[in-house]
């Protein structure tokens, strides 16, 4: 198993610190505390008739995995703090082994690829070092990020400070993928291995109103310069966001997104909505994770000219979690605008104190006179036992 050049470091740091004070560090280490899980999920898709763009990603699936999770992490020492997660996968069962499906032979390659040839039986989900001062906190190495155009498994360096009512967050991140229950895609290099860099400045000015502006920047590629302006009046919020994409090669590239989401609560019930158009001229690419995008699918959402409408509503009806959430995009390819209508129920429960379950159910409608969809419905189930 390759260990990232990040993790290297933040294990190196900790060997050359031992040298130091090496009492205090094992007191850090014996102080460390260990959690895991075991999960399986399971996943079919029926599909109204099957493509083979993407590599046969819109085909007939059927398929579980299972996997087994262990962390570990250690007390603080100085300010510093190491985190480590391994997490082992295991395809139990496949509707179809022999076809081949986006990476790899069988159903489970779908969304568990395999690496190299050869079938990624376990893979680092974190290992990071953390740096903490009052104010601003460092993490370096494999770690969970989720922010505009930063999102999933990275490998990176993400810095936060805060100063009274002003945020900064800066990231420098190397690769990306995904390394979870479900789903696992090899974390692999960006921007043909010069990463990607994001500052982003956040100022509160009063309990109801904050604002942000950031520059996402893949060098010599694109930068993506945004600001987003948040207001929260006690139980509703409204998030305005507003991003520019400028092609480094290209200018005929050149983009821009709006975002509008708002949402409330009306007794027992957490409704919420929401607005997400891209530019008439060229679709909205980017390279590193978004956290745009509400639905399981939304695959035509950054497609060029796109405009997304979508209404959810989130309840507890005892210890059942749902959230159901129904929208609609219309897209242009060439010079035909198609829809695509996507509907989604999510549930969960928890079964005991350590054991939970999450159900998804998803219904993807598309235009039929776009050849190159088509209609899907989709199911997944995940059972996790936290330890």
């Amino acid at each position: 198993m390759k260990t990232i050049k990040l993790s290297l470091v933040a294990l190196a740091t900790m060997s050359m610190v031992s040298t130091v004070s090496a009492n205090n560090l094992s007191e850090a280490l014996s102080n460390g505390k260990v959690s895991g899980d075991f999960s399986v999920t399971y996943e079919n898709r029926n599909v109204d008739k099957e493509l083979s763009k993407w590599s046969n990603y819109y085909h007939n699936t059927s398929y579980g995995v299972g996997s087994f999770a262990l962390k570990y992490e250690t007390g603080v020492w100085n300010n510093l703090s190491l985190t480590s997660k391994v997490r082992a996968y295991s395809v139990l069962f496949e509707g179809n082994k022999d076809e081949t499906h986006y990476q790899g032979k069988g159903d489970a390659s779908e969304r568990f690829y395999e690496k190299n040839g050869s079938t990624q039986t376990a893979d680092i989900e974190e290992l990071f070092l953390t740096y903490g001062l009052e104010n601003i906190t460092v993490k370096a190495g494999r770690q969970f990020i989720s922010t505009d155009w930063i999102n999933k498994t990275q490998d990176a360096v993400k810095i936060d400070a805060n100063f009274a009512d002003t945020s900064i967050e800066a990231i420098w991140s190397k690769r990306h993928g995904r390394v979870y229950a479900r789903d696992y895609r090899p974390v692999t290099e960006m921007n043909e291995n010069d990463g990607v860099y994001k500052l982003a400045l956040t100022q509160k000015f009063n309990e109801n109103i904050s604002a942000t502006v950031y520059d996402f920047i893949a060098p010599d590629v694109r930068d993506i310069i945004g600001g987003k302006v948040n207001l929260n009046y006690g139980d509703t919020s409204l998030r305005a966001h507003y991003a520019v994409n400028k092609d480094d090669k290209d200018s005929a590239n050149d983009s821009s997104i709006i975002d509008l989401m708002v949402s409330t609560k009306i007794g027992d019930f957490s409704p919420y909505a929401g607005y997400v158009q891209i530019d008439k001229d060229a679709g909205f690419t980017h390279m590193a994770g978004e956290t745009i995008i509400p639905f399981e699918e939304g695959d035509q959402m950054f497609l060029k000219n796109a405009k997304t409408y979508y209404v959810g509503v989130s309840k507890s009806f005892g210890k059942l979690s749902s959230t159901l959430l129904v929208g609609a995009t219309s897209y242009d390819k060439g010079t035909k605008n198609y829809t695509q209508e996507e509907a989604t129920v999510w549930l969960g429960y928890p079964l005991s104190k350590n054991l939970t379950s999450n159900l998804g159910y998803t219904i993807v409608t598309n235009d039929k006179a776009d050849t190159d969809e088509t209609d899907l419905n989709q199911v997944n189930v995940t059972l996790t036992y936290n330890f």
